[in-house]
């Protein structure tokens, strides 16, 4: 043997038992110290997996918390856009009016009101001309204000604006703001809502609510965030116009209490920044990626988490910051590795006395064991270990079992919470859009209520008094004419003006015009019946209603765009009602339904007929099919609707009408006022090129209102 190289002679005098026990004590070594690395570097690996997952998920969770505050915004203004105090102050501005000071005090109560209500810093009505008209805090009233070219854009496409923007100190010292005890004489990050407020008889945008939520300081956006995540540490970062990272707020949870901006105990310490930037140069580089990075704060790992946010002109402006920590991965890696090292200790005690059986029996269970735990790292999460006896390398599979049933389970945990997030956040979506419509159409039933009751007062007046006019004017030709018979002389004067009044055609016109007058109240008396009929404030209550009621006042709303117009003619309805009793339902809700579906039927009818003109016609049919049920169908002859859209009708948001036209509403609420609240069925059946016919099938009795 080479002299250079390593000497074996000592083993090889050693006798063979001996031989045996110390290659396989070796290889015993080995195999479990092997055992003990993989599993380590398993745990660790996909550990660290799991928290990366972990942690994009609680910053997604992170953002819909500070993106809800910004949605709250746009609805609370977007109703304020419709106060008719609100729009009066807009036109008295653009027609360059002073305001009156009880409408100038009127409209700063509102914002100051908003102001307080929400819990942010600005709200500010603008008009066309970019001059405030009135302001919640400091008097600015004249000044021009467009933050960011915002409200230039609100003017040239009104819909809401949401977008996070940096605002200048001077800017804040013009307002005046009430700000948080240790804010600085410094830019900000601000949360803007750009609302329209338009004119209700020509729709043209008259002026801008804008309404401003500073982020600096504002330390529910990151304790909330802590509450729901059960700890960590979570942050906002905004980025200055001169391209510097600043910290707006961060929290982080300790074990010791710490005092807030109120002097309150609390066991967050408040803004506490990030060691390094790194993660945030990270972020901002990415095209709207979460970036992730391991970093240590107040003695704990934690994996960090950022996503930057960019405003209304796509520029980046803030990075959101979400920390989670390692702690629960750190007891988890301790505990296996001392199972492990226990494990391995005893087995080697083992190994000693039972060299031969060993060193048969662990090679293939230590294989399998090798081969799960590569599956198991490769991403194979229900890849198990099969357990082959019960001795010390079982054990060592049952414990590697057990961790992986661990991480499988944290991993199935992390999972459901998305999907959960998922459901949450379309659930919130579809809620806040069943709220926008339901209040536009309270707000709607309201107004419409209010006119027909105003019109009907002083129309009912006037037909009241038609019959004792009539009357009286009787009397007078009467009396006329008696006096023509017993005088039938008369001087120059009168034959004069009997001629200047054509005093034989006004006694032939005027019973006409009185005929005419009342003709006419009783047409305004009927359409006063069908506003009130279709607004029906009671539409909260479950009650017995006649569903023809309902169709009739609909169709007397929409008479005039059934009418015929310069590029169509008229629309024709078919009404073949069968009769049908008194059904217990909620009137204005499906007076609503009966407005989305004869809606769309004329503005597919309208389009129809540019590109095949065809007599426009719509056909509204009901029947009772069982003692309990009853059905209304909707049908029109326009050009239909393809089957790849006609699958996803009533999906939230989905429309074919062109941009600007519809928002995608109508039939999604339809479908679930006739589905949830009447317990019915919505179908739509089409077929290209012959038109749509809409089918409302409802109970006659609600199942919830039985005794």
């Amino acid at each position: 043997m080479d002299k250079k190289g390593i000497d074996f002679k000592w083993f090889y005098k050693l006798p063979i038992r001996q031989k045996q026990l110390i290659a396989l004590f070796t290889s015993e070594v080995i195999s479990i110290l092997g055992l003990v690395g993989t599993g380590a570097i398993l745990i660790i690996s996909s550990g660290r997996s799991v928290l990366v997952n972990q942690a994009k998920s609680e910053l997604a969770v992170t953002e819909i918390n500070y993106n809800i505050k910004v949605n709250q915004m746009g609805f609370g203004f977007r109703g304020q856009s419709d106060n008719l105090a609100i729009i009066t102050a807009a036109q008295e501005h653009n027609k360059s009016q002073k305001l009156s000071p009880e409408l100038q005090q009127k409209i700063k109560k509102i914002l100051k009101n908003e102001i307080q209500a929400r819990k942010i810093e600005y709200a500010t009505l603008v008009g066309r001309d970019f001059r405030i008209i009135a302001n919640a805090n400091h008097e600015r009233t004249g000044e021009i204000f467009n933050p960011q070219k915002l409200l230039t854009e609100i003017f040239k496409k009104p819909s809401q604006i949401k977008t996070s923007e940096i605002v200048t100190w001077e800017e804040l010292a013009k307002e005046n703001p009430p700000l948080p005890p240790k804010f600085r004489r410094q830019e900000a990050l601000i949360r803007y809502t750009v609302t329209a407020v338009k004119d209700p008889q020509s729709h043209q945008v008259i002026a801008a609510l804008l309404s401003g939520d500073i982020v600096n300081q504002k330390l529910p956006i990151v304790t909330e965030t802590l509450d729901a995540e059960d700890g960590g540490y979570s942050a906002v970062y905004f980025q200055s116009s001169r391209g510097e990272l600043q910290l707006a707020t961060a929290a982080i949870e300790t074990n010791h209490f710490h005092e807030d901006q109120k002097g309150e105990k609390t066991k967050y310490l408040l803004n506490l920044p990030l060691p390094t930037t790194s993660l945030l140069t990270s972020a901002l580089a990415t095209k709207n990626q979460i970036v992730t990075e391991r970093i240590s704060l107040q003695g704990k790992t934690y994996t960090i988490a950022a996503k930057k946010l960019v405003n209304h002109a796509g520029q980046s402006v803030a990075i959101l910051v979400r920390g989670t920590p390692e702690t629960y991965l750190n007891i988890l890696l301790r505990e296996s590795l001392l199972l492990q090292t226990a494990i391995a200790i005893f087995t080697l005690i083992i190994n000693i006395g039972l060299a031969r059986i060993l060193g048969r029996a662990i090679t293939h269970p230590v294989k399998h064991l090798i081969q799960v735990a590569q599956k198991f790292s490769q991403g194979e999460m229900t890849e198990r270990a099969e357990i082959f006896s019960e001795d010390e390398i079982g054990e060592l599979a049952t414990s590697f079992n057990q961790m992986a049933e661990q991480l499988s389970l944290r991993q199935e945990t992390i999972e459901k919470q998305m999907k959960k997030l998922e459901a949450t956040l379309k659930e919130l979506k579809e809620t806040q859009s069943q709220l926008v419509q339901i209040e536009k159409m309270s707000s709607l039933g309201q107004m419409v209520a209010g006119i027909a009751h105003e019109i009907n007062n002083p129309i009912s007046f006037i037909y009241g008094n038609l019959f004792p006019l009539s009357n009286y004017i009787n009397n007078l030709m009467q009396l006329l004419q008696l006096y023509q018979h017993s005088y039938p002389e008369s001087n120059r004067e009168i034959n004069q003006l009997i001629e200047e009044i054509d005093f034989d055609y006004l006694q032939q016109d005027l019973p006409k015009l009185i005929d005419s007058l009342e003709v006419g109240s009783k047409r305004i008396q009927e359409i006063v019946l069908s506003l009130r009929n279709f607004s029906r404030l009671d539409q909260a209550e479950c009650k017995l209603a006649d569903i023809h009621v309902g169709i009739d006042s609909t169709l007397m709303i929409l008479n005039h765009r059934l009418k015929s117009q310069p590029e169509r003619g008229e629309i024709v309805v078919i009404k073949e009602y069968a009769y049908l009793p008194l059904i217990e339902c909620y009137p204005g809700q499906l007076n609503q339904v009966f407005m989305n579906i004869i809606s769309n039927a004329i503005d597919a009818l309208e389009e129809s007929i540019e590109k095949n003109p065809i007599p426009p016609q719509i056909q509204i049919r009901t029947q009772q099919i069982s003692p309990e049920t009853i059905t209304i169908h909707i049908r029109d002859n326009a050009l239909g609707i393809l089957e790849i859209q006609l699958a996803k009708i009533f999906d939230p948001f989905f429309t074919t009408k062109p941009i600007g036209k519809g928002t995608g509403l109508g039939l999604s609420i339809s479908y679930q006022i006739i589905t949830e609240k009447h317990n019915g069925r919505l179908e739509c059946l089409s077929t290209p090129g012959k038109g749509t016919e809409f089918i409302i099938q409802i109970p006659m009795i609600q199942k919830s209102n039985r005794g």
